[in-house]
């Protein structure tokens, strides 16, 4: 038997039992057939108590430690503020265990390469978990793009934002590894680099940076792909706001609900090409249940994962390019770094 395979579902242990977790994550757990939520481990033990009575989870771990050490917990999924991402994925491998971790998946892109090579080194999986690309609507632009529906890219352009400005939210702590960027700002990253298949040659940037959280909060970015180009506006101080436009050069694409499509309704897409415009309608999914089942389906099957860890280093390459363009007013060449 596999040893990622233990009574026929992969048993993952929660680190930190946040909102978004809540939110977004424990119903498509416990409604899978492949894997479940098995422990959960907060600073808040009353409070890992409750959401493990409230939804069936059959063990609560007294501190982080203890839950990376459970013998029946197969994998980790660790939704931790961004500083802590590069420690736990570290004692994750130790403890021999797999790992999804929530975007980013480091605070910079050289640790980022600390993370690669130790997990090659350990044989132990890992995977950023950019959801997006498991709905079925991105698959299916993707099948429009390869199949010429839209001709060549010529230029996508991404705008996110949301407003908080709560002082006491992580995404507002410079020292957490807060900002719009690293929040948001990679998704517009990736879902460029997705669609064109390829990273970026040298990009441009200008960020607004918060007088009192000293964080990003508008950043505007310009991506060069050579054949493409890729733009992107995000904000944490604006409404909330999100889409995608890709434009080829016979037709387009527009995604209204990008990264963040309703778990209750059908999601849509406006397709524009010579023969006319038309909408393509997807019954509901919900991205995050299907991450977790592909990666499961890769754990017990011994398979490569859905999306590797070269592909969160690429992310996070252009994210630094980013930051060093505005500081340094001038295009960041990436090309020498891929």
């Amino acid at each position: 038997m596999n040893k990622y395979f233990i009574m026929n579902k992969v048993k993952f242990g929660i680190l930190g039992v946040s909102n978004h977790f809540i939110k977004r994550i424990i119903l498509p757990l416990q409604n899978s057939n492949i894997c479940c939520a098995y422990s959960l481990a907060s600073r808040d033990i009353n409070k890992a108590k409750k959401t493990a009575s409230d939804f069936n989870i059959p063990v609560v771990s007294e501190n982080y430690e203890e839950l990376i050490n459970t013998p029946e917990i197969d994998a980790i999924y660790l939704p931790l503020p961004n500083h802590m991402h590069y420690t736990w994925i570290m004692k994750c491998i130790e403890a021999k265990k797999p790992v999804i971790c929530e975007k980013p998946l480091s605070l910079d892109a050289n640790q980022s390469k600390k993370i690669i090579k130790t997990s090659k080194k350990h044989e132990i999986p890992v995977m950023e978990a950019f959801m997006y690309k498991f709905h079925p609507l991105w698959q299916h632009v993707l099948n429009l793009i390869k199949t010429n529906h839209i001709g060549k890219i010529s230029y996508i352009h991404t705008a996110f934002s949301y407003n908080n400005i709560a002082p006491d939210n992580i995404r507002n702590i410079n020292e957490y590894g807060g900002g719009g960027l690293m929040d948001i700002g990679c998704y517009a990253i990736s879902v460029a680099r997705f669609l064109i298949q390829k990273e970026p040659d040298r990009v441009v940037s200008m960020m607004k940076i918060d007088d009192k959280f000293k964080t990003d909060i508008h950043t505007s970015a310009l991506m060069d792909f050579g054949s493409a180009r890729a733009s992107f506006q995000i904000s944490t101080q604006a409404e909330p706001f999100q889409r995608v436009d890709i434009i080829g050069t016979a037709g387009s694409i527009s995604i209204p609900l990008p990264f963040n499509p309703y778990i209750d309704t059908p999601s849509s897409i406006t397709v524009n090409s010579i023969q006319g415009s038309r909408q393509i309608t997807f019954p509901i999914a919900n991205a995050y249940g299907l991450m977790f089942e592909a990666f499961s389906k890769s754990l017990k099957n011994n398979l490569p994962l859905p999306i590797n860890l070269d592909d969160a280093l690429n992310n996070m390459l252009v994210i630094d390019a980013i930051r060093q363009s505005d500081k340094t007013k001038k295009w960041i060449d990436l090309k020498s770094q891929h």
